[in-house]
């Protein structure tokens, strides 16, 4: 009986000292680290060097190995921070959960891309001329422009900006309800901003703001002049394939996310709910 007892210590001390020592884990193979049992594999290590951009006659050994050196200091402070018990922290696991979100969606498109077809010829000319505020006619717009970060409750003030029609009744009015902004120079290419949405803004009678958000900063400009942008023949094809390609892309998210609407199950909490009418058009 003692035997037994003596025999079942010594494998439950065995298996504790296992565990303390990362089950045992080597760096070998394509384990290139081990960090308090935590592994680093060579997978990892070669996705943190393709986000960075090593010149052509860099050491790629040399900095793989700086890379490593980075990448188990993360590791370290995280696995500290894991034992302070942030890792059950409510605003951790919401952000956590919308990294995944991000990650899953960005590896969708990625997917999604590598099935569109390299367009043809005829394809980049038909494009390139259906397109001419892309090429042809592109222009750059120049303007003068405030920027501001949109207060807590931010319905008073956009309710109030509708009856200004100038950048110096807009900064009077933010001046009024003591909120900062930063005026400058800017530009607006007709090459990047949707047909419709430009024709919105360049049928502005002159001097008339527009707004354009941005999350919770918003800036509000006045087209003060215009220039024309060349776009060389040699940069036109290659510009006109990869918008091509988003079009694309974009239509393929779209038709997927049409269905998953479609078969999805939504339930959501009264006052809620997708809004409609003015208020989705504003979205």
């Amino acid at each position: 009986m003692k035997s037994s007892i003596r025999t079942a210590t010594c494998i439950g001390l065995v298996a504790a000292l296992l565990a303390t020592t990362g089950c045992g884990k080597k760096a070998t193979g394509q384990v290139v680290a081990v960090v308090n049992g935590d592994e680093i594999t060579l997978d990892e290590l070669n996705s943190e060097l393709n986000g960075v951009n090593l010149p052509p006659n860099a050491d790629k050994k040399l900095a793989m190995r700086q890379l490593l050196q980075q990448v188990i200091d993360r590791r370290l402070l995280a696995q500290s921070a894991k034992e302070q018990g942030l890792d059950k922290d409510p605003a951790y696991i919401t952000q956590q959960r919308r990294m995944n979100e991000d990650l899953l969606v960005r590896m969708f498109a990625k997917k999604s891309a590598d099935t569109i077809p390299v367009p043809t010829a005829s394809e980049i000319d038909k494009y390139i001329a259906s397109h001419p505020l892309a090429f042809a006619s592109r222009t750059r717009y120049k303007l003068d422009q405030i920027r501001f970060e949109l207060p807590a409750d931010p319905a008073p003030l956009l309710k109030a900006l509708e009856a200004d029609h100038s950048l110096d009744a807009i900064i009077a009015r933010l001046t009024a309800m003591g909120i900062k902004y930063q005026r400058g120079n800017s530009a607006l290419d007709s090459g990047t901003v949707a047909p419709a949405a430009l024709k919105q803004v360049t049928s502005l009678p002159p001097g008339e703001p527009f707004i354009t958000p941005t999350g919770r900063v918003v800036a509000v400009s006045v087209i003060t002049g215009t220039e024309p942008i060349t776009v060389p023949a040699e940069q036109a094809r290659p510009l006109a394939v990869q918008a091509i390609r988003n079009e694309a892309l974009n239509s393929i998210g779209e038709k997927r996310l049409k269905e998953a609407r479609a078969s999805g199950k939504i339930e959501y909490q009264p006052g809620y709910e997708a809004p409609e009418g003015k208020a989705a058009a504003a979205k």
